[in-house]
């Protein structure tokens, strides 16, 4: 296939000739934002152009219409293997588009097609978290691929050997992905003036109120150190400390260490910012990595206690019953918890 064959360079001119042909794979409870985030940049850019730049379509694995994790129904023209299978039509990119539990909504059989599709030249994208399915069908195993910031625990436990990135998007040309929401519409952006140019991206842009395109770099959250301690530098050391070590206790000597200031003084500031102490705060940050990791993965309880610093199950499951309310294990009944495995 000739885009195999053809430079960086050479790649905008053939786009620059060509209509780039674009599968969207839906999968069951996707993240309706995510995809339209992505699609509406390329109608845009096709109406700015005056010319079909960009052609699409929308496929499930069996061709029927796809529930999107807000109720809303999509309607699609054909299944994953009959795109796969079929060789009157190149495509160019197919964008997998996920949101809750991504794997249990794909069938494993579908791993071979999507390897299929890559082997033929076709670029593979994953929204939000669509880089769980990419990376079950051994695709991106060389590049840093993201996702939502609330899947990245349960990314790294289930594909412990992938690079988990933290960034809007990352393009690797060949494979590519981003966190879903808003993050669609930059990642779009920066593949539109690729190839298109900045100028032209700039002007898609605009139709979306969206003034500025942000780099895959601009951060997906504030860190809690951002958001309640950014004017004191102290604080901002102690809890990037914190926000980074949850899997095991840190010793107030050590943050005090860390943060550049005696231990009572440290202590009173976190009296004052945040109505608790070091060590109490610590356990709140990784309480909420343990409730996370309960909401998105298969993992036993007492290995999540064991990777979020607490001795045993026994003394976990005391301490998140006294901070959210209720057992671990109720937690993993939430209508809307997310499932991931790589079983």
């Amino acid at each position: 296939m000739l885009i195999r064959a053809v430079s960086v360079s050479n790649l905008v001119l053939y786009y620059r000739r060509m209509t780039c042909h674009i599968v969207f794979l839906l999968i069951p409870r996707f993240s309706a934002l995510g995809f339209l985030c992505a699609a509406e940049p390329l109608r845009v850019a096709n109406r700015l152009a005056g010319e079909a730049l960009y052609q699409w379509q929308v496929v499930s694995e069996d061709g029927a219409a796809v529930a999107a994790s807000n109720g809303m129904l999509m309607t699609a023209e054909s299944s994953l293997a009959r795109i796969a299978e079929q060789r009157e039509q190149r495509v160019d990119w197919v964008i997998v588009c996920s949101g809750f539990s991504p794997l249990s909504g794909l069938d494993r059989k579908a791993d071979r097609m999507l390897r299929r599709l890559a082997g033929d030249g076709s670029q593979i994208g994953g929204v939000d978290t669509g880089a769980f399915i990419l990376a079950r069908a051994g695709l991106g195993k060389d590049v840093p691929m993201t996702m939502h910031w609330e899947a990245q625990p349960a990314f790294s436990e289930a594909f412990p050997h992938y690079q988990a990135s933290s960034e809007l998007f990352e393009d690797f040309g060949k494979i590519f992905t981003c966190a879903g929401g808003t993050a669609s519409i930059d990642l779009m952006l920066n593949r539109i003036g690729q190839l298109r140019g900045a100028s032209f991206a700039r002007r898609v842009s605009e139709q979306f109120i969206h003034t500025t395109i942000r780099p895959s770099a601009a951060g997906q959250k504030l860190p809690l150190k951002s958001r309640q301690a950014a004017h004191n530098r102290i604080l901002t050391r102690a809890i990037g400390m914190l926000e980074t070590r949850t899997d095991r206790r840190i010793s107030l000597e050590e943050l005090a260490q860390t943060a550049l200031c005696s231990t009572r003084h440290l202590e009173r500031l976190f009296h004052a910012h945040f109505g608790c102490g070091v060590i109490q705060q610590h356990r709140k940050i990784r309480l909420a990595r343990a409730r996370t990791m309960l909401r998105e993965t298969d993992m036993a309880i007492a290995d999540i206690a064991i990777a979020c610093g607490f001795e045993s199950r026994t003394s976990f499951s005391r301490a998140y019953s006294m901070e959210f309310k209720r057992p671990p294990a109720h937690d993993r009944t939430e209508p809307d918890s997310l499932t991931f495995t790589n079983s």
